[in-house]
């Protein structure tokens, strides 16, 4: 926070000595620059097998592998040979060793030798012709249930799409609400963003996309909504969308949504593992991500929100496997900073990689939920 905007970290660290940051402030919208370092379009005419590995908690990149594998699905021929392969992973932890846990959430064994064995069989077959290639389409770790399952698809097909709709009082249903008003009201501060993580720590880790979010439900700027004790277990693949109705006093905001398995207050921590934090309670952070709000229509052509008018942001979600527990609780937080993950929006339509301290705003937000402007994340749940 005592960096200031964005601007100044060039002037306090870098100087002149790092070009390509110099490169992205100057190209704050998707125009040719960021075009041309796009690899997704090139991925035709692939000749040879390709299997694609990536971690559902990779902080780095949970998108790319999902990238990469629908682009060669969807531009090259079906005898083309891909493969996915995900597991509960961090950047390149599958290449690690040992990977037995990510954060608190441990998953019971080394999920890394799924990966060992795969890599085995792929390049054992198409390098030196031995054995059958038996790999499945798609490899996937569902975390919660914490096993491993094969699919003929991803996303899977035997699903069912659905939508979780915010509710008056903090509810989550995947019934549409039927009251005709109602919205959640709070103020943003960017001189006192919400954090990705309570810790503090020496620089920014990985486990923190497991981490428990309990220090942001306390926070009044954090809207929060949560279902009943789940009767049975739910499933969820494939990617997710945010729907969100909201207004702001500004004319630029944030928009950070989260999915999170809640916890029952039975819950124990795991025997003989180093967690310091009660799992009672615990809500495990399954994914999240960020729109700038500016970019709700277009990346290439940002556009102002209009003061106080309710206008809808959506968005996708990056792919998740993961089973909400019978006993546990479906919650979604939605907040406008998540900090310094990712830069602070001065809640004023401005240049953000050019403006100065005094374009920062407090700005107050509404997330609405009711009959006309029901906001939701739309989810697929995998059928039994």
């Amino acid at each position: 926070l005592d960096i200031g905007p964005i601007k100044n970290i060039r002037e306090k660290y870098f100087g002149d000595t790092i070009q390509f940051w110099g490169d992205l402030m100057s190209h704050p919208n998707y125009d040719d620059f960021w075009k041309a370092r796009n690899p997704r379009p090139h991925l035709k005419n692939v000749k040879p097998a390709v299997l694609t590995v990536g971690g559902f908690f990779d902080a780095e990149d949970s998108f790319g592998p999902f990238g990469v594998y629908r682009a060669i699905e969807t531009q090259n021929p079906p005898s083309t040979q891909n493969r996915l392969l995900m597991g509960p992973w961090s950047h390149g932890q599958w290449s690690g060793g040992v990977a037995n846990n990510m954060g608190n959430m441990h998953w019971g064994f080394n999920t890394a030798e799924k990966y060992k064995e795969l890599e085995g069989k792929f390049f054992r077959h198409y390098l030196k012709d031995e054995g059958a290639m038996d790999i499945a389409e798609a490899t996937i770790f569902i975390s919660g249930e914490n096993k491993w399952h094969d699919f003929a698809t991803w996303p899977p097909q035997n699903v069912e799409t659905k939508s979780l709709y915010f509710q008056p009082s903090g509810g989550l249903s995947f019934s549409k609400p039927t009251s005709t008003a109602g919205y959640r009201e709070y103020v943003s501060d960017p001189a006192n963003p919400v954090p990705y993580t309570e810790d503090v720590h020496l620089g920014r880790t990985t486990a923190y996309m497991t981490d428990d979010q309990r220090f942001a439900d306390r926070r009044p700027d954090v809207a929060v909504y949560q279902t009943v004790v789940l009767e049975e277990d739910v499933t969820l693949t494939g990617p997710l969308t945010a729907d969100l109705w909201v207004s702001t006093t500004g004319t630029d905001a944030d928009y950070v949504v989260k999915l999170i398995d809640v916890f029952p207050d039975s819950a124990k921590t795991p025997p003989g593992k180093n967690i310091n934090v009660p799992f009672s309670g615990y809500q495990m952070l399954v994914r999240g991500e960020v729109m700038r709000g500016r970019f709700r229509n277009s990346y290439e052509k940002p556009e102002p929100f209009v003061p106080g008018k309710t206008t809808r942001v959506k968005f996708v979600i990056p792919d998740v496997a993961h089973t909400f527990k019978k006993g546990h609780r479906i919650m979604v937080q939605v907040q406008n900073s998540w900090f310094p993950l990712v830069d602070r929006n001065p809640q004023k339509f401005v240049n953000i990689y050019e403006c100065s301290e005094s374009d920062f705003q407090k700005a107050t937000q509404r997330i609405f939920h009711n009959s006309t402007y029901p906001s939701s994340v739309q989810v697929t749940v995998l059928k039994k």
